[in-house]
């Protein structure tokens, strides 16, 4: 077997535009809009023994961003046994990965929303390392003032630069994530991730339009539910973080992750995050065994 050399990313298969093919046969238009104006949609999957974690959900949010932005949705998305393929020629059915699908406009021409019939529309996969030591240790977080908010904040644009420059700035404090804070002063998400916190026995998370539907959240609500916990929605402010009995980050890779740290202040009890690791194995399980 030849060699990898060092830096060179190894071929994977990808699935676009309706046919599966080596990453090196992969071709983007230069007019493509996604390229030019970030004009697209995007959501990230995490997959374990071979199936997709909330596939259904992901392809929801996905199409309703698409619908409002008036952007055609492939509905070959929906065929899961793309999915399955895609892992498999991989070798990623007996490993963690991360999957990713990305849709954009195409090469529709013209400012404004055009509603075109040619999307471009890719499915991408590779392995995936939990942060296992971090599940045990917990998040450091800092504040970071996104200085405006838009209806793009609720959805999963292609325009991420916003998020990129919080993780950046989070990575540059020696940080794991950034705690956005809108313009209104009240607490929307991280950089990756949907926010729930506990106070004196009762969970919430941050309301508002400009935050975006988490999946994770979503489904750990759905199982919450069975064993009779709820979430509340309410305007966060920061210092409700700092007050908080725990605090959690959710994303679909992550799945949950425990604060240990916000800024410089020490959440307390810090390291005791028995609940985080066994409602993170729920939410594994189910999506393993109760749903493709």
């Amino acid at each position: 077997m030849q060699k990898e050399r060092a830096g060179k990313t190894p071929e994977t298969y990808v699935y676009m535009n309706g046919e599966i093919i080596l990453s090196k046969d992969a071709r983007l238009s230069i007019w493509d809009r996604g390229l030019i104006y970030g004009d697209g949609f995007f959501t990230t999957m995490r997959a374990e023994k071979g199936r997709v974690f909330f596939l259904a959900e992901h392809l929801k949010r996905l199409k309703g961003s698409c619908a409002l932005f008036r952007i055609r949705f492939p509905e070959q998305l929906h065929q899961k046994d793309i999915y399955t393929e895609i892992l498999s020629l991989n070798g990623l059915n007996n490993r963690c990965a991360m999957m990713k699908i990305i849709i954009t406009r195409g090469e529709e021409q013209g400012l404004g929303l055009p509603y075109g019939n040619e999307p471009t529309y890719i499915i991408i996969a590779k392995p995936y390392e939990p942060p296992h030591e971090r599940y045990q240790q917990g998040w450091h977080l800092v504040s970071f003032h996104i200085p405006r908010s838009c209806l793009l904040s609720a959805h999963k644009s292609l325009n991420y630069l916003y998020n990129m420059w919080a993780k950046h700035y989070a990575l540059e404090q020696g940080a794991d994530d950034a705690i956005l804070i809108g313009h209104d002063g009240l607490v929307k998400e991280t950089s990756v991730g949907s926010i729930i916190f506990q106070r004196h026995g009762r969970w919430f998370t941050p309301q508002g339009e400009d935050i975006l539907p988490g999946i994770t959240l979503n489904m750990l609500s759905k199982l919450w539910e069975i064993k009779g916990i709820s979430i509340e929605r309410k305007a966060t402010c920061f210092n409700d973080l700092i007050n908080a009995d725990q605090v959690w980050v959710l994303n679909s890779l992550i799945g949950i992750i425990p604060v240990r740290k916000i800024n410089e202040h020490i959440l307390e009890p810090a390291g005791d995050w028995r609940f985080a690791n066994e409602s993170r194995q729920w939410l594994w399980e189910y999506a393993i065994y109760e749903r493709f």
